[in-house]
């Protein structure tokens, strides 16, 4: 069966699958984060890196933080590479996975920036998001005054939108993290009611083959920059340490921002002035007659075609904006993946803690992969 299909057979395949699981307490969010990392340890493993961008000319920090059920070692092939490439990765893990209230996470993420700042001894900082950690990253920098903290603000398989399964995984698992992951909840219609802040670049990553994270189009931001990878098969899991993906990510963190767009050029050292000096008369030229008038500098000289006609001087194809404003910005677009970026085979799912379902198809997966 395709990878692709596994999603629409969630059912069959956990009354399947969940024969396998290990003891524990399968409602506790570090039940399925270990189950997971267990499975993806090989992937995980940072050995040497392939050679890099070129990295920045002055470190920049910028803070990781983690979705429901990822602890904060996901993140080491990413932190690895920003190192190598001149940035300051700091990797957040909010409390219980971030499986509790959203609003909460949200307000305690301003603490977080602020002793990251303060760390760094940086007026502001970048933040990359894992999923859940990218929604309330978006509500601490559009709601509750991030903007003024954030450089860029780039996610990944990030379920702007909510989860269609989410209100069935609450019931079973009762994190209140699902509830808000909900289509339609509260916290949901508090993130995407409000704007993006115009001085903050947004960045969505996503693939249209996540295991979980379905319809692909939950994960689009309308007015950012979105990155869909939809050429080939991406599992979720694969966006924390595929090299090809990361680039991406790094393009996204060092796209220059609205404030480093305005900035002034270094102004030239002013010339001494010279007193103006008047031109020979050419012998060759006719002495002007004084009884003619004297043209109008201000004037502006007629345009002629080849045939000697006046052209219309201000004409312009009203029927284009572009002719109107030529800076006016463009409308943001979904971009494909470069064909850089290959799928590896099938990852375990976007959300492993969301239910006891979703981990145990990530446990089939696993073991297809093997």
């Amino acid at each position: 069966m395709s990878a692709r299909l596994l999603p629409f057979f969630l059912p069959a395949f956990t009354l399947f699958a969940c024969w396998d699981l290990p003891p524990g307490d399968k409602t506790s969010p570090y039940f399925w984060s270990d189950l997971f990392l267990d499975k993806y340890a090989d992937e995980l493993v940072v050995t040497e890196l392939e050679p890099g961008p070129e990295p920045l000319a002055e470190p920049r920090t910028v803070l990781l933080i983690t979705g429901v059920t990822i602890k904060a070692q996901w993140f080491d092939p990413i932190a690895a590479r920003l190192t190598r490439d001149g940035f300051i990765p700091v990797v957040y893990e909010p409390p219980a996975l971030l499986s509790g209230d959203l609003f909460e996470a949200s307000e305690a993420l301003a603490e977080v920036v602020e002793r990251v700042k303060r760390d760094s001894g940086q007026d502001k900082i970048d933040i990359l998001a894992e999923c859940t950690g990218g929604l309330i990253a978006r509500h601490y920098i559009q709601s509750l005054g991030g903007a003024e903290h954030v450089s860029r603000m780039v996610t990944f398989v990030s379920p702007q939108n909510g989860v269609d399964k989410a209100p069935w995984a609450y019931a079973i698992a009762g994190w209140p993290a699902l509830r808000d992951l909900s289509p339609g909840s509260a916290f949901l219609r508090a993130v995407n009611d409000a704007p993006l802040p115009a001085d903050v670049p947004f960045t969505s990553i996503y693939t249209c083959s996540d295991e979980y994270i379905q319809p692909w189009q939950t994960s689009i931001i309308p007015g950012a920059t979105n990155i869909g990878l939809c050429d080939e098969f991406v599992g979720h899991f694969q966006t924390l340490y595929d090299p090809a993906i990361y680039l991406l990510m790094h393009e996204a963190l060092i796209r220059p921002t609205p404030a480093e767009l305005a900035e002034p050029t270094e102004p030239t050292e002013p010339t001494e002035p010279t007193e103006p000096t008047e031109p020979e008369p050419d012998p060759s030229e006719p002495t002007p007659d004084p009884s003619e008038p004297t043209p109008d500098p201000s004037e502006p000289e007629p345009v002629h075609d080849e045939t000697g006609v006046v052209l219309d001087e201000g004409a312009f194809d009203d029927s284009d904006p572009a002719s109107l404003d030529p800076l006016a910005p463009a409308p943001a677009q979904t971009v494909d993946a470069p064909d850089a970026v290959q799928g590896l085979g099938c990852g375990a799912g976007a959300l492993p803690g969301l239910t006891l379902a979703l981990g145990a198809l990530g446990l089939l997966a696993a073991r297809r992969r093997r």
